[in-house]
């Protein structure tokens, strides 16, 4: 088994040995967008979902792009055979497309081809653990996510947000942050989606919200296992909070200096929403 392989120039490499230019505009200005999919039992999971929403992204952000499915799919199946993971083992694949090399230094679009170019996507892959360990959050005061920008509803290069209220959370002694909108409902993580157990129902913040549309989020609301809510930062002990995406899912037991004491089986929850 190894550890890690990707894909890019047509070509099968070893990660670190993926090379992009100073000049793509992913590097230069984050203009570029990626999906995470998880690996199990040797196949992705929910692979056309993440798919859609790749191709959905690449059309909200004006990228005038059309991706070719079955191309996707064939790197994707060749690469879970190299990484030849055993059953029971995990992996996450990171499909990746940039606008493309910019040709000048101004950040305009039409200065560059708009039509798909295999050159600008590439694709990598993992082994992994998968994350189920309890975290401590805080709900950041330094940083709000815009509920009215497209950004909001994609998975772009651009962490910077996320990054700086990781640091806020991390500097108090907390494991990572909870993002509000900019009118003060509750959000999202840093990098994940949240689900709320309370008074025996799940709910997860509305999409109006501003949060990541997530997977599993999806998932559970066609499951009709969760609805969706206006949820504000009020929280009792007795909440069940949970933090999920692609490759975790941990039980969030404390918020601020409230401790949250229920009791949740993250891999149990993950496992049959997963199978």
């Amino acid at each position: 088994m190894i550890k890690n392989i990707g894909w890019k120039n047509e070509k099968w490499q070893k990660i670190d040995d993926i090379k992009i230019s100073i000049k793509d505009r992913g590097l230069r200005f984050g203009d570029a967008i990626f999906e995470t999919i998880l690996i199990k039992n040797k196949k992705p999971v929910f692979l056309d979902e993440h798919i859609q929403r790749f191709k959905n992204n690449l059309k909200i952000l004006k990228f005038d792009t059309i991706i070719d499915d079955l191309l996707l799919q064939k790197i994707i199946l060749d690469g879970i055979n190299k990484l030849n993971i055993k059953k029971g083992e995990y992996g996450s694949i990171r499909i990746n497309y940039s606008r493309g090399i910019n040709i000048t230094r101004s950040i305009k679009v039409d200065s560059i081809e708009s039509s798909f170019n295999i050159n600008n996507l590439w694709i990598e892959f993992y082994t992994i653990n998968i994350d189920f360990d309890p975290i401590t959050v805080h709900i950041s005061k330094e940083e709000k996510r815009n509920e009215h920008s497209l950004l909001s509803s994609c998975k772009t290069f651009n962490y910077i947000q996320s990054i700086q209220a990781l640091i806020e959370a991390n500097k108090k002694n907390f494991d990572d942050s909870l993002l509000l909108n900019t009118k003060n409902e509750l959000c999202c993580g840093t990098t994940f989606n949240l689900i709320l157990k309370r008074k025996n129902k799940w709910l997860t913040p509305r999409k109006e919200s501003g949060c990541m549309p997530g997977i599993m989020i999806r998932k559970l609301l066609d499951l009709k296992l969760i609805e969706e809510a206006h949820l504000f930062p009020e929280f009792t002990k007795d909440d069940t909070l949970v933090a999920i995406n692609s490759l975790s899912c941990r039980q969030i037991i404390k918020v601020n200096d409230l401790d949250l004491i229920s009791e949740f089986n993250p891999k149990f929850f993950w496992d049959i929403l997963c199978n």
